[in-house]
């Protein structure tokens, strides 16, 4: 557009209208098939009336409207090269306007052609399905012409033949036939696979009700929803074993079921004891270290419970031989040794089945000593998760702690129950020789030693009054507690006519492990010769006190027989003789003494109660006159049956007779 005359540029330009006439042959064969009836419309008469109608008077519109656009082009080659290059800047502008609103002409077309075509469909089809055909089915068309409107009918059937019919059906017969196989052979396939399943599952369920009636727990694996699970654990455990106390159980494809072999693999060392004498195996207990894969599952479950409680009990075992090195209890890899006096030593070893160390299974002649103490292991173990599930249930108050972590008493109740017996053993030794002794010397003595373990009178009552709460232990949890209390033992002493004492021993498990011995004398003894009123810590301490009491008893045993008129006679400062009023060289010295107190090569401070030496009773008497020395002395010995050399007379007898020659004398 050229500029108005003034100058002034046009800031609105009108928008370009494109050319209607077609720019090719193809978009003229278009618009004619667009057009009502196309190319198949035209005719010879259409033809001849068209061409007339042109002539008469529309001849020049009509040949401009059907022109070609290539007509101009031939008459512009005859311009000039200037108004050729103006032609052509101003097709390169129009070009991409023209462009874009082709393709919207066109995507418009498209859209409206792909509307129309589904509503028409939509239309047809909702006569018969006007629910699937209502999804489709544009608004507008649904509110002009409504639902169902529009129908189609089969104008003429076609020609049907009779062979090509036969044959068809004779074609989907064999097809319904090959089908019908195909799908019994499925359904015996199947009809197999179901029964192996049942016969799989029947025997899995079997084996998981025989485990479950057995009274184990069975339930679904936390991390595994799909898998079943036993647990062969205790919930009072330490966390280490809590958490590998519930075992899957596999279903292999017999239907067996199985319990998960890694878990066993982690678990195939069990707890073997041995007892030995200076190298010498003199009892085993050694549990079966065989994995039989063909066992009942029950078996298998109470296989796996009883090597995680070995597990859990050797680390106990390891944590409390820490602190029991001063019992001689060593700990060196996996291998526990206990010292027992007189050489014996119990050997602890957690050993799996293909060690070279693994013992064999012939019996020997103490075994039951190492089943012994297997059992009282195991007991000690599961008494501790009861208490610890006592001690979880129970009220505690809020400053008390409930997880307290304390290390499980195992091998210390065992160390001290040998103590016990080693000190009742060491005890009725030592008083039953001096009571021999005595008796052979020709007194009444005797000794009677009572070990029978009682509960406290107090817990009796309550426990029969209660009749058991909810906080109480059952009867054999109570009994195990019983015997986990201070072993207690009584030997009741009689000397010398009218003098009757009691020894109580007592072993302490806690804080230091060890027996004690107590002195409950009667008055006579009190008045004679006061015991120490604390106990005394070990059995020589003891017998030199009994070795002093018997020596002062004797001497008011026998100073009381002499005759009333006589009071020439008394007893000397240490209360062990009988000495002369009026002259203090004249005495009956009564000794008891063990026979290490005459030999230098044995030291009186040794901790072997064991070898305690028996008591022997020495009786001398001496004088002196005019500077010579008189002496007699006469030896009894309870532990020799054969000494020749024993006094043919009874201790009466000789005292009698040593005071008459005092006296003579």
């Amino acid at each position: 557009m050229a500029p108005p005359e003034d100058g002034t540029p046009l800031s609105l330009k009108p928008f370009p209208v494109s050319d209607k006439k077609p720019k090719n042959v193809a978009e003229f064969i278009a618009r004619v098939n667009a057009q009502p009836g196309g190319f198949r419309a035209l005719s010879a008469a259409k033809l001849r009336e068209e061409a007339a109608r042109q002539a008469r008077g529309g001849a020049a519109e009509v040949a401009e409207d059907v022109d070609m656009a290539s007509d101009d082009d031939d008459g512009d080659d005859d311009d000039d090269d200037d108004d050729d290059d103006e032609s052509h800047d101003a097709n390169d502008t129009a070009d991409p306007l023209q462009a874009r609103f082709e393709v919207l002409k066109n995507v418009e077309i498209a859209a409206q052609t792909a509307m129309l075509t589904l509503d028409s469909v939509s239309l047809l089809l909702s006569k018969q399905n006007p629910t699937q055909a209502s999804l489709t089915l544009s608004k507008q068309l649904r509110d002009v012409v409504g639902i169902g409107s529009l129908g189609s009918d089969r104008l003429a059937e076609p020609a049907t033949d009779q062979a090509k019919d036969k044959d068809q059906e004779t074609v989907a017969l064999g097809w319904t036939l090959m089908e019908i196989n195909k799908t019994r052979d499925s359904a015996k396939a199947a009809c197999a696979f179901l029964t192996d399943e049942m016969e799989s599952e029947t025997k899995y369920w079997e084996d998981i009700i025989g485990v479950q009636a057995n009274g184990w727990s069975v339930c679904k694996m936390p991390q595994d929803r799909h898998t079943l699970g036993v647990r062969v654990g205790f919930s009072e455990a330490i966390p280490e074993f809590r958490a590998m106390g519930l075992v899957p159980i596999r279903r292999h494809e017999d239907g067996s079921a199985n319990l998960d072999g890694n878990l066993l693999r982690l678990l195939s060392q069990r707890l073997i004891i041995t007892c030995e004498r200076d190298g010498q195996v003199l009892g085993r207990c050694a549990l079966d270290l065989s994995n039989d894969e063909d066992a009942a599952l029950e078996t298998r479950v109470l296989e796996a419970r009883n090597k995680l409680f070995d597990e859990e009990l050797w680390h106990e075992l390891g944590r409390e031989a820490r602190s029991l090195a001063a019992y001689d209890v060593n700990l060196l890899g996996s291998t526990l040794t206990y010292d027992v006096d007189g050489g014996i030593k119990v050997t602890m070893q957690f050993l799996s089945p293909d060690s070279p160390l693994a013992p064999d299974v012939s019996s020997l002649p103490v075994d039951d000593t190492a089943e012994a103490i297997s059992l009282t292991l195991h007991i000690l173990l599961s008494y501790a998760h009861r208490f610890n599930e006592l001690m979880r249930k129970r009220p505690l108050p809020p400053h008390y702690p409930r997880n307290r972590g304390q290390v499980a008493t195992l091998l210390r109740p065992i160390i001290a129950r040998s103590m016990c017996l080693r000190s009742i053993e060491s005890c009725t030794r030592f008083v039953g020789g001096l009571v021999r002794t005595l008796r052979k010397a020709g007194l009444d003595s005797s000794f009677i030693l009572n070990t029978s373990h009682q509960p406290p009178p107090s817990e009796a009552s309550s426990s029969a009054r209660n009749g058991g709460g909810p906080h109480q232990l059952p009867a054999s949890q109570l009994f195990v507690r019983n015997m986990l209390q201070p072993a207690d033992f009584y030997v009741v002493v009689n000397l010398v006519p009218d003098v009757t004492f009691t020894i109580r021993g007592r072993t302490l498990l806690h804080p230091i492990t060890a027996t004690y011995y107590y002195i409950l004398p009667s008055p006579s003894l009190d008045q004679v010769c006061p015991p120490h009123r604390d106990a005394y810590t070990t059995m020589r301490a003891l017998s030199e006190y009994l070795c002093t009491a018997t020596g002062r008893l004797l001497t008011e045993f026998f100073l009381a027989r002499l005759p009333a008129e006589d009071d020439a006679w008394t007893r000397n400062m240490q209360g062990t003789a009988i000495r002369r009023t009026d002259n203090s060289s004249f005495q009956c010295l009564f000794h008891v003494g063990t026979e290490e107190s005459e030999r230098d090569d044995i030291t009186s401070d040794t901790d072997d109660d064991a070898a305690l030496p028996l008591p022997v009773l020495s009786v001398h008497a001496n004088t002196s006159v005019d500077g010579k020395n008189f002496a007699r002395t006469l030896t009894w010995a309870g532990h020799k049956d054969d000494d020749d050399n024993a006094p043919s007379t009874s201790l009466e007898q000789a005292v009698k007779g040593m005071t008459e020659s005092l006296s003579r004398v």
